[in-house]
């Protein structure tokens, strides 16, 4: 069952135009390619699904001789290409500010991938994870989000706000590794469980200069809010998704809980969902599923991953384990 209606802000596909350009596909070729209506540009928070931006991505990655389409891609984007959110995050005190409105507000743009601000000693690693779609993301989009990252964060603090180490999932050749280590100036590890940039964590405290006034910052957060709570209202199932995955940690979360958060009644929030032809149980089981997948795959052990979905003890997480992918967490281990 498909829970996830993933989506993405319209303002992002002019920056995909204005690259498939330069290679000669001209707009009206490339909407028409990607099946994609141009009227949604001239929409405020107007949003594109899953399928679509797949296939504008799907363009990018056919374009010749461009080594890794993620960071060609990057060269064409900047804060307005992320409504309020790139202006909030620019107008940010400090790198961590920016980074914790990227965490809360990030599916305002976009919820195609999620972002999670890890603290490890020294280092804050910025990781980056598919959204919980039912459509694998390309590569080209996990360098993407890497790239414009590190431009944003390199915009407010200048090369010093570079990232000490980058991660990436796929095996990459000495050529792309050259381009990689070109644009990120530290070393890339290939073939890791995630992708994700490292950086000093001291750097990310220090104070920054804003680039908005207390007033234009008050707007633009206001502005966000406004978007968040649209968004929410909008598509219900993937905010759920999202609070589910960020609540997992701390114990299962309540519908109770959730419809709070939500200023409506469980009962007003069972309706919707039903409306949907979705139940409240069936999106726990997915999410607990894909990243039961996720955290496996980054070798944490079978006890760390229950405890990270929520389940009370490691025998409910096994059960729930050979429900969904008819073995143990163990025998998935050891393959």
């Amino acid at each position: 069952m498909k829970i996830s209606t993933a989506s993405t802000l319209a303002s992002w596909v002019p920056v995909v135009l204005r690259c498939l350009k330069q290679f000669g596909i001209d707009e009206g070729q490339a909407l028409k390619r990607a099946s994609i209506c141009p009227d949604k540009l001239l929409q405020a928070d107007a949003r594109y699904n899953v399928l679509e931006t797949h296939r504008l991505m799907d363009l990018v990655n056919s374009l010749p001789d461009v080594p890794i389409p993620g960071l060609e891609l990057a060269k064409y984007a900047d804060a307005h290409s992320f409504g309020a959110l790139g202006f909030a995050m620019l107008a940010s005190p400090t790198f961590k500010d920016a980074l914790n409105r990227l965490k809360r507000f990030a599916p305002v743009a976009s919820t195609v991938v999620r972002f999670s601000v890890i603290d490890r000693q020294n280092l804050t690693e910025i990781r980056i994870q598919e959204g919980l779609s039912a459509f694998a993301t390309s590569r080209a989009t996990f360098d993407f989000c890497l790239a414009i990252l590190t431009g944003f964060l390199r915009l407010k603090g200048g090369r010093g706000a570079s990232p000490v180490q980058v991660h990436i999932r796929d095996e990459i050749s000495a050529d792309q590794e050259s381009h990689y280590h070109q644009y990120f100036s530290c070393p890339v590890f290939p073939s890791m469980n995630c992708y994700s940039l490292f950086f000093n964590s001291q750097v990310l405290e220090k104070p920054v200069r804003s680039s908005a006034t207390g007033k234009s910052l008050s707007n633009a957060l206001g502005q966000l809010s406004v978007s968040h709570t649209t968004w929410q209202a909008a598509d219900l199932t993937n905010w759920l998704i999202q609070r589910i995955t960020e609540a997992l940690p701390d114990g299962e979360p309540k519908l109770i809980d959730l419809a709070d958060q939500l200023n409506i009644s469980v009962r007003t929030l069972q309706r919707r969902l039903k409306q949907q032809g979705i139940f409240y149980k069936d999106i726990l089981d997915q999410v607990r599923m894909k990243l039961s997948e996720e955290y496996l795959q980054q070798n944490y052990s079978v006890t760390e991953t229950a405890y990270l979905l929520g389940f009370t003890d490691t025998s409910s997480f096994s059960r729930a384990h050979r429900r969904w992918f008819h073995c143990s967490p163990s025998e998935l281990l050891t393959v």
